[in-house]
């Protein structure tokens, strides 16, 4: 039987699905905080609208007979919904916690009673894959179910073709899910592997800035940015959300559906970094006439706000996160010699803001630099904050290391930070990376090199370009980055 967890929010999660676990005895107790006993009887009929109802009894060792609570569970997804719910509590703190997903796998379990089945098929493979993830004799390679995943891209496709107003949140949830999942366990094509994001785009886009997100939307939505703009980055356009339209219906729906300050700061810079993708087409137009300097001129007037956004970012939303104890410096114990402390982080939440405000940081200067170097305006500012902010994300790789094997996207803020290090900090980052994808053949096949490192900085910079090959010569050469 799934038992009471100790997270508040899983509590009530599970006062909508509970159910009985596949497997498990519907008579078997489960210990709840106060170390009483839980047990549920059989259930007691299900009415014509499909609903069950379930009796839970509860005893006190202590005090004795507690009381009866009834739950109504709507069929057939309650069960799908309660495994979700025990995937989630039972990896609480483990480095197999979905959790660093995003905050919006929190909301899944509530939607399952959808119309639509593309997201029901989705958390379908995610429960399934995950399960194999925790099987130790189980290959890495076969923990994404095949037959799921494509039951999933299935009404996924179709739910693409019909996109229902209704069923947006749903479609939208669905991708990042897969975005997320294949992202995560599908071995077989590595991190450049154009995924979801196009689609992601699409369903987003269609209803216009003005449209009514919900929470769950608002949520999957900002969980996905990265993917998103990556894919434009590799594809060489702006982004479609960049303009002052989108993004003050961004932060309104910001302002509306997410209450922690974190979080709010998270999106709050997926906003801005709308920018990335024409900041890299400005630096590739450069690389091909260096002599551009209306093209250079362009790409610092560009630049120049976001990094004045990110600086006071860092002056205030992460200063504050310092004082009240959510970011803190310790003592070092995995690679004292190289970096005698390291950061701690409240969550998961906390550390990838600061971690993806560090990696954006470095490639707005990076930005910066080609246009001084075009200019002939060279600024020591540029190198000295690339290093700084490259020497914070390797103080976060000590907590980050305990998220693996979940801790997949924190490998492009190491690779970032690649460049700014010294010999002996190259061969931390890169024992770091072989560390976080032990069971990958990254880009997109092959092994973290200085060559395959250097490509992917260089490429999501706008200094080299992404060409359709699995020619590791590209990258060996210095002609490109595979994508």
């Amino acid at each position: 039987m799934v038992g009471i967890p100790k997270s508040n929010r899983l509590r009530r999660e599970l006062a909508d699905v509970w159910c009985m676990c596949p497997g498990r005895s519907d008579s078997v107790g489960a210990a709840s905080d106060d170390g009483s006993q839980i047990q549920t009887q059989q259930p007691r009929g299900a009415g014509p609208s499909g609903t069950m109802i379930v009796d839970m009894k509860e005893y006190t060792a202590a005090a004795g007979p507690g009381v009866f609570h009834r739950m109504r569970l709507t069929r057939p997804h309650h069960r799908l919904a309660a495994q979700l719910v025990y995937c989630l509590e039972s990896a609480s703190g483990t480095g197999r916690d979905m959790l660093i997903w995003g905050p919006s796998i929190w909301m899944i379990p509530r939607r399952l009673g959808s119309e639509s089945p593309v997201l029901r098929d989705t958390v379908k493979l995610v429960v399934a894959s995950w399960a194999n993830s925790q099987r130790v004799a189980l290959s890495p390679e076969a923990w994404l179910d095949l037959r799921l995943h494509t039951q999933a891209l299935g009404s996924l496709r179709k739910a693409l073709q019909e996109p229902g107003q209704d069923l947006v949140t749903d479609t939208i949830a669905a991708q990042w899910l897969l975005q997320k999942l294949e992202f995560t366990y599908d071995f077989e094509r590595g991190a450049n592997q154009e995924r979801h994001a196009a689609g992601l785009t699409a369903v987003i886009s269609r209803g216009g800035p003005w449209q009514s997100f919900d929470e769950l939307g608002i949520h999957a939505a900002f969980d996905s940015f990265f993917n998103i703009l990556q894919e434009d980055v590799r594809l060489g356009r702006d982004c479609v959300f960049m303009n002052s339209e989108w993004a003050a219906a961004f932060r309104q729906a910001i302002d509306a559906y997410t209450k922690r300050p974190v979080l709010k700061a998270m999106y709050y810079l997926w906003v801005e970094m709308t920018a990335w993708p024409t900041l890299v087409r400005l630096v590739r137009v450069l690389c091909q006439d260096p002599s551009d300097t209306m093209t250079a001129a362009e790409l610092v007037l560009r630049a120049t706000p976001v990094i004045e956004y990110l600086e006071h970012d860092n002056e205030t939303t992460l200063n504050s996160l310092m004082e009240a104890g959510d970011i803190i410096e310790r003592e070092n114990l995995l690679n004292p010699d190289l970096f005698p402390t390291c950061y701690q982080f409240r969550d998961i939440d906390t550390a990838k803001l600061f971690y993806t405000h560090a990696m954006y940081t470095i490639i707005v200067y990076r930005t910066l630099q080609e246009a001084n170097l075009v200019l002939g305006s060279y600024n020591p500012s540029v190198m000295k904050r690339c290093r700084e902010y490259s020497k914070r994300i390797w103080m976060t790789y000590a907590w980050m290391r305990a998220q693996i094997p979940l801790a997949v996207e924190y490998t492009a803020a190491l690779v970032f930070s690649y460049e700014s290090a010294n010999e002996e900090e190259r061969q931390f980052c890169t024992r770091s990376l072989g560390d976080l994808e032990y069971y990958r053949r990254p880009p997109p096949v092959g092994q973290w090199i200085d060559a395959t490192i250097m490509a992917n900085v260089k490429g999501y910079t706008g200094r080299l370009p992404f060409l359709k090959s699995r020619d590791i010569s590209i990258e060996i050469c210095s002609l490109g980055c595979r994508s």
